[in-house]
């Protein structure tokens, strides 16, 4: 079920109302209906939240992720305005269809709007289930390119289920698609079974794992990125929350220990993102009923305002 922004969350400090070199997001952000007919062509930023936790919930994990796009919105509203860059916010999708997949399907129609209206479109979530929303979202305006995945996250999320989870996304993908290869960068060993490192050997999925980008990135994992994106003709973006040390990431579905520090992600997002092929990063898994002092909440603000180009 598709709800408008909620402007409630758009708050912040009022350093100026005039001087716009003092200005935060909240000043300047955008509201608009993800249904009405725009005609601008890849300009600004798309904002979409993905309040659903219900897949979270058949995996079998903590449930509040369906809280997060809107913690992060209103962590994100008092952040300051860097750039001229105009960005606007569609609001949120809620689960309330009888199956988890027509709400993925749901969501990727406004993905794809998204993908066709603005440069960049960022997914909020939510459980990690917005990556196969995502996916759809992506194949319906590149049916046919080749398409590389960059999963940021500390499990593979390629359980074998009969229904969509948010542990199943990218087993969903390599199973019905041919044109898609998958890369995991911060994998843990101790969060994935022999059989999810049986089904990467199958697959040929790449990966990376946490202990290998504990202070610094080295040269042959920035190679293995570097590769992986000149290899494919678009690339989808998606960054699992719970793949971040819990001292820093409290608020997820998952939480995890030995965990990356959130400079590296930043690194390795900033060299995967500035590149015309990814056009939709997602975050997934924030979960503000778990977080503290909005740590994790605020965390993902700070994420997606290093992300904006």
């Amino acid at each position: 079920m598709y709800k408008l922004a909620q402007r409630d969350f758009w708050t912040g400090r009022v350093d100026s109302e005039s001087d716009k070199s003092q200005f935060r997001h909240f000043q300047t952000v955008n509201f608009r209906n993800i249904k009405d007919d725009y005609h601008e062509t890849r300009q600004g930023v798309g904002l979409l939240g993905y309040a659903v936790d219900r897949g979270v919930e058949l995996n079998k994990g903590r449930l509040g992720a369906k809280e997060g796009p809107d913690a992060i919105k209103k962590a994100f509203a008092n952040l300051p305005v860097l750039s001229d860059c105009k960005i606007y916010d569609y609001g949120n999708v809620e689960h309330d269809h009888d199956d988890l997949e027509d709400t993925q399907k749901e969501f990727a129609k406004y993905v794809a709007t998204s993908i066709q209206r603005h440069k960049q479109t960022f997914l909020l979530g939510g459980g990690h289930d917005i990556a196969y929303a995502q996916y759809l979202g992506i194949r319906e305006v590149y049916p046919d390119a080749s398409l590389g995945i960059i999963n940021i996250d500390a499990h593979f999320d390629t359980r074998a289920e009969s229904q969509s989870t948010s542990g199943t996304s990218f087993r969903q993908i390599l199973d019905q698609d041919n044109q898609a290869d998958y890369l995991v960068l911060g994998i843990q060993q101790g969060g994935n079974t022999q059989g999810l490192f049986d089904y990467a050997e199958e697959k040929e999925i790449g990966f990376v794992y946490a202990e290998e980008l504990l202070h610094q990135i080295s040269p042959p994992v920035k190679d293995k990125v570097e590769r992986f994106i000149h290899n494919h003709d678009v690339i989808m973006f998606t960054i699992c929350m719970d793949v971040i040390d819990s001292a820093y990431a409290p608020g997820v579905s998952a939480n995890a220990v030995l965990g990356l520090f959130p400079h590296i992600v930043l690194e390795l997002a900033k060299r995967i993102i500035p590149n015309d092929k990814v056009s939709t990063i997602s975050i997934a898994e924030t979960n503000p009923k778990y977080d503290v002092d909005n740590r994790t909440a605020k965390l993902s603000a700070n994420f997606l305002h290093h992300f904006i180009l």
